[in-house]
Parts: structure tokens; C-alpha cells; sequence
């Protein structure tokens, strides 16, 4: 009977975890009831690329107004576990004289999921070279490339191996910067119970619970994350929940190579303050943080301090946390249309430590 019952549970756990046509329709359906809430007109493209014959899952929003036609794109990556459609309240309104395109990176969202190089170094070669191909297939020269959390890190990674294709870098509450520090020794203080699911979740894919919840996995994040609706509010109360569930359910190829990527509690084998400095001068970066996000600023103001004849400004949206885009969409805008314009001011640094972030 035990092993019978055992049976059924893994049975039903494969069931639970497999892609099929109907989860692909509902992801397709939630995705566009989340653009639709903010009046996205968009086109999609499935964009070929090299490495193991992928795709790279891509919607476009053209120009509002007339095209500069000798600037650059602007070219918008999410973050973990994120997608395309969590940018609904930034794509139109950075698409005023520039084309605005987002993408899945190659392993995750609606991308193919390709098996990448266990050896994390070459993993993450083989997602840039993907973005590489990206560009010459979209035919784009030169890029805003703005990336969120882990989009950071690789809009990073990507502007190291190839700067002249970079007009400017926007890193929004980056990943994988910061070298690893012990508790005491840091600038914010994660929540503990950060700490204590960090630790926890190091020994899984970072999505791994949520699909061992089944289709049940949306209704209890819901209750778990009821700030999510407000900041990806869709069509429909559940649409952000539904989106993040099916667009994770998928061969997690991307989740193996980031904790491949990864020390215990979510710090970077390979961080990228050893690395950033060796970006081409030439490239100026604009770092964004929420004064709420729990995302150590540190790493950005040693790179402010240390990069010397390169643009780096860092600027702060008050009130909001990690998802700096979606808290308050109209300060982000206004940033990333300020970049693209050439409206860059002299470099400041917004931090102000005491007033602006939680410690515990």
C-alpha cells in the first residue's frame, strides 16, 4: 500500500510538473491580459539563435512617434523567474522615439530550454553568445540594454564580451555583484526569514517548490504574496500568479545553470564587481535601486568610485523595493527615457544609507 501510494504522488507530481498545449495556451492568454491592462500594442517574435538551435521568446513595441533613427534600441531583460510581460507598465512608455523590445532569456520564461555547460563560466558564455545572436537576428546595432535583478547581471556579462554594441547599460537592483560578506559585515540586513528560505532553497532550483504545488502552486502564492497584485495587477486579480506559475513550469534549464552560478544563499561564484571595471570605458552604466529593495547598493558605489573617466550614476525611486519598475513606473520611465535622450546628468550617487533602507 505504501508503495503504491508512493507511485501515485510521483505520478501525479510528473503530471503536475509536464508542459502541455493547454498550460502553454493559458500562459499565452495571462501574458496577454497582462500586457492588455496597460494598453501594450506589441508584436512577438520567436528570434533563432546558434547555441543548440534555440529561440528566444521576443515582443516589440515600435515608436509612439517618429523613430531616432541613429540611436539605439532600448532592450528590456527580466529578472529570475520573471518575463517579458512583467514590463506591461514600461513598454509603451519608454517607446516613445525608440524601439522597445524585451526578451526571455535563453533557459527560462518562453524561451527553449536548452541544457547549458555544467562549468558556470561557460554556462553563462553560452547565454551571452545567445544574446549576441539575438541582436544580429533582430538587426539592431546598438543596445540600451536594461536589466533586473539576474537581467542585470547578464546585460553585464554581455557588455564585457561585446561593448561596442552597449550605448548605455541600466542595471536595475542587479544580481550577482557583490562578493560574499558574512552577516555583520553587511550593508543592508536581508528580513531573517530571507536568510533562513535562502539557505533552504540552495539545495533546490529556485522554482522547484511552486511546481511541486501543482496547479495549486498560483492560489497559495497568492496567499503568500498578495503584494504582487498590486504591482502586476493584470485583467484579472490572479493573472500575475497564473503568468509566473506556467511561465516556470517548463524544463528549468536557465534555474540549473543560475545555481550553477551561485554559492549558498544566492552569492555569485563569479561576482561581478572583480569583473565590471573591465567593460570598455566608453560604456557609461546608470544603476537603479528601490529604497526599500534589500539588494546590497554596495558594489554599485565602489564602482562609481573606482571607474574612473567612464560614466556611472546611481540613482535611488523612492518608496519602492526590488521591482523598482513596477512599484513606481512613472520615476523608472522617466529614468530610462532620461538615458536614451542624452538627458544624463553629472553622476551623483542618491544614496543617503540611514534614510533609505530597513535594517533589522
Amino acid at each position: 500500500m505504501s508503495n503504491f501510494s508512493t507511485k501515485a504522488v510521483l505520478s501525479t507530481l510528473t503530471n503536475w510538473m509536464s508542459v502541455t498545449d493547454e498550460s502553454l495556451e493559458k500562459l499565452d492568454r495571462v501574458e496577454a491580459r497582462l500586457l492588455k491592462s496597460c494598453d501594450v500594442k506589441y508584436e512577438i517574435k520567436y528570434v533563432p539563435v546558434r547555441f543548440k538551435k534555440g529561440d528566444i521568446y521576443t515582443i516589440t513595441v515600435k515608436p509612439i512617434e517618429n523613430e531616432n533613427q541613429n540611436d539605439g534600441a532600448i532592450v528590456l531583460i527580466p529578472g529570475l523567474g520573471a518575463g517579458v510581460a512583467m514590463f506591461a507598465p514600461n513598454l509603451k512608455h519608454c517607446a516613445i522615439n525608440h524601439y522597445v523590445h524585451s526578451f526571455d532569456p535563453l533557459g527560462f520564461g518562453r524561451s527553449s530550454r536548452p541544457k547549458f555547460n555544467d562549468d558556470n563560466a561557460i554556462a553563462e558564455l553560452e547565454m551571452v553568445e545567445a544574446m549576441e545572436d539575438w541582436r544580429k537576428a533582430m538587426g539592431i546595432e546598438r543596445m540600451y540594454l536594461v536589466g533586473h535583478a539576474f537581467g542585470g547581471y547578464l546585460a553585464s556579462a554581455y557588455a564585457l564580451e561585446h561593448p561596442e554594441r552597449v550605448a548605455h547599460l541600466i542595471l536595475v537592483d542587479p544580481w550577482g555583484f557583490a562578493e560574499k560578506v558574512d552577516a555583520n559585515e553587511k550593508l543592508i540586513k536581508p528580513y531573517a526569514w530571507m536568510s533562513f528560505l535562502g539557505g533552504v532553497a540552495g539545495y533546490f532550483n529556485p522554482f522547484s517548490p511552486m511546481r511541486w504545488m501543482g496547479p495549486y502552486a498560483p492560489a497559495i502564492v497568492q496567499k503568500l504574496r498578495p503584494d504582487l497584485v498590486i504591482r502586476f495587477p493584470g485583467l484579472r486579480d490572479n493573472d500575475i500568479y497564473k503568468y509566473v506559475y506556467y511561465l516556470n513550469l517548463p524544463n528549468p534549464t536557465g534555474e540549473t545553470a543560475f545555481m550553477n552560478m551561485t554559492l549558498p544563499v544566492g552569492w555569485a561564484k563569479r561576482p561581478m564587481i572583480r569583473r565590471f571595471n573591465g567593460i570598455d570605458k566608453s560604456v557609461g552604466v546608470s544603476f537603479i535601486y528601490g529604497s526599500k529593495s534589500w539588494v546590497d547598493p554596495g558594489p554599485a558605489i565602489d564602482i562609481q568610485s573606482t571607474r574612473e573617466g567612464s560614466y556611472v550614476d546611481i540613482k535611488i525611486v523612492r518608496g519602492a523595493g526590488t521591482h523598482v519598475y513596477a512599484d513606481d513606473p512613472i520615476a523608472f520611465n522617466k529614468i530610462v527615457r532620461d538615458v536614451v535622450e542624452g538627458r544624463l546628468e553629472n553622476p551623483s550617487n542618491d544614496f543617503e544609507l540611514e534614510e533609505c533602507f530597513h535594517s533589522d
